[in-house]
């Protein structure tokens, strides 16, 4: 996990860094006014685009983290299309079912990590050792929850992240507004006023950019809860519907 965090970072700055590199060259290079301005908006008039630097990485570093978790995910679904269980309509699942089903999973589980095969495996144990199908139904259901809140956990830096880029926005906007104000009673000067106009596009451009790049990534976290809910729910309901409910004692 710690290894993906510092991976996805420094993807991050790299990325960060070749989009300055790229405005940064545009505001010095181009002299098409409007073009200068976008790259002078977007960070490109340094020092002042410090702060759309930082607000990149945050933002490459939360999609990176996302898509991490994206791909998380896509593995453990393969689990569920392993046809683990019976899903003929009408099977019935003997205790000696349950004995051999718990010794493919250990099997499986030597060759795949999917949770699906780590839950059914409890499932399997839990009923071995008193035989009741309703502790075997807790045991899925807490297993399951167990599950997802340690993916909930494991949101922490996307949240984070997520709530850093307008952060970022709102600082630039603090500061360049104390740079003006602290310029105003000189403001008769025209080099002065100059500089209160820098500080004041700094202000602007900083919550600007930061409130678009907020953009994609809230809708790329709430594309990740969406995608992990629905999996864990899928699969209790896999769990449930073809073992716990075709567990026959008689």
């Amino acid at each position: 996990m710690k290894k993906n965090i510092g991976k996805n970072l420094i993807l991050a700055i790299v990325c960060s860094t070749a989009i300055m590199a790229v405005v940064v060259g545009g505001f010095l290079v181009i002299e098409n006014h409007i073009i200068k301005r976008v790259c002078e908006m977007f960070g490109g008039h340094l020092p002042f685009g410090f702060i759309q630097y930082v607000t990149y990485i945050a933002f490459f570093w939360a999609m990176f983290e996302v898509r991490d978790r994206l791909s998380h995910i896509k593995h453990e679904e393969q689990g569920l299309r392993m046809k683990l269980l019976p899903e003929q309509e009408q099977w019935v699942i003997t205790p000696n079912d349950v004995n051999d089903l718990k010794l493919r999973m250990i099997d499986l589980a030597k060759q795949h990590n999917y949770q699906v095969i780590d839950v059914i495996k409890k499932a399997s144990t839990k009923f071995r050792s008193n035989r009741s199908v309703a502790e075997v139904m807790d045991v899925v259901s807490n297993q399951v929850k167990l599950y997802t809140a340690k993916a909930e956990s494991r949101q922490s830096n996307i949240r984070y992240l997520a709530w850093l880029i307008p952060s970022l926005g709102f600082i630039g906007t603090v500061v360049g507004i104390a740079a003006s104000l602290g310029l105003a009673d000189k403001a008769q000067d025209p080099e002065v006023m100059s500089q209160i106009t820098n500080a004041m596009e700094v202000a602007f451009d900083t919550t600007l950019v930061s409130l678009l790049l907020s953009i994609p990534v809230m809708w790329y976290y709430h594309h990740l809860q969406e995608k992990e809910e629905t999996f864990y729910i899928n699969m209790e309901e896999y769990v449930m519907e073809n073992f716990v409910n075709r567990i026959n004692l008689e």
